[in-house]
């Protein structure tokens, strides 16, 4: 089976670095494949994008090296298992709040007897190599996303889980669960603390953090603080604040107020 080289990355504490596609286009996909990027998620979450269009979003990454990840809707063993099925190598799934949670979402994403994932992937077998089902378990790569200060408050307990192998910090979701002010590189100190908490805690665990970042220059203030898995915004904000700033550089345009 190919090789997941984010899963490589972090094993050798490595930043590994990817966005967010929220379109669900393929050319999107296509295009920023090639810029080098670890991992592209397609994110099922937000977005109006369904499995037909996600399959070839997939095939637009393949010959690229960008891994393909999804941001499941919810932590869903039967969406779970179709989005692995159609070819994911990474599973990012959202608002984790407890242990059982955290266990409901790994052994969703691993094949007996670590987990409970049935068997069927014709696909990945297909792309992936007819070893697929024995590597499986080892390559595909599970992020859990902390967005709430009560997850916050039981990481400890949420880490005991075996098979994380990433935690992900939704900042804006644990901003709101704490009724401060939303922002990607939040600096009220509560919402730095309970960030602070919980890079400690995967720390002192060996269990890569990462947290989503609004652009370049905060992915890199994040690596320097030990972080190591972080998307830069996504093909949206980015295609938006791009216009935004070409559109400053005409003196006769007239934003829209």
């Amino acid at each position: 089976m190919k090789k997941n080289q984010v899963k490589v990355k972090l094993k050798n504490n490595i930043p590994s670095i990817g966005t967010w596609v929220s379109t669900g286009d393929p050319f999107v996909c296509e295009v920023i494949s090639r810029l080098g990027l670890d991992w592209i998620t397609i994110d099922l979450e937000h977005n109006a994008v369904d499995f037909s269009q996600l399959v070839h979003c997939f095939r637009a990454l393949q010959g690229s090296s960008s891994a393909p990840f999804v941001r499941v809707p919810w932590n869903d063993r039967q969406v779970i298992k179709r989005v692995l099925d159609i070819g994911a190598m990474g599973i990012v799934i959202p608002d984790i709040k407890d242990p059982e949670d955290a266990l409901n979402a790994v052994s969703a994403c691993r094949y007996p007897p670590v987990g409970l994932r049935g068997i069927g992937a014709s696909r990945p077998n297909t792309v992936y190599g007819d070893d697929y089902y024995q590597k499986a378990n080892d390559e595909i790569c599970v992020v859990l996303m902390i967005e709430d200060i009560k997850a916050v408050e039981k990481i400890e307990d949420i880490l005991n889980v075996s098979g994380i192998d990433v935690i992900f910090i939704g900042p804006n979701d644990l901003a709101s669960s704490m009724g401060i002010t939303l922002g990607m590189d939040n600096n009220n100190p509560e919402h730095k603390e309970a960030v602070n908490k919980v890079y400690q805690a995967c720390a002192n665990r060996g269990i890569p953090m990462g947290i989503h970042c609004g652009d370049g220059k905060e992915v890199e203030k994040r690596i320097k603080e030990g972080m190591r898995w972080m998307p830069i915004a996504s093909d949206v904000r980015l295609l938006k604040s791009s216009f935004e700033e070409e559109l400053k550089k005409i003196s006769s345009f007239d934003a829209i107020s």
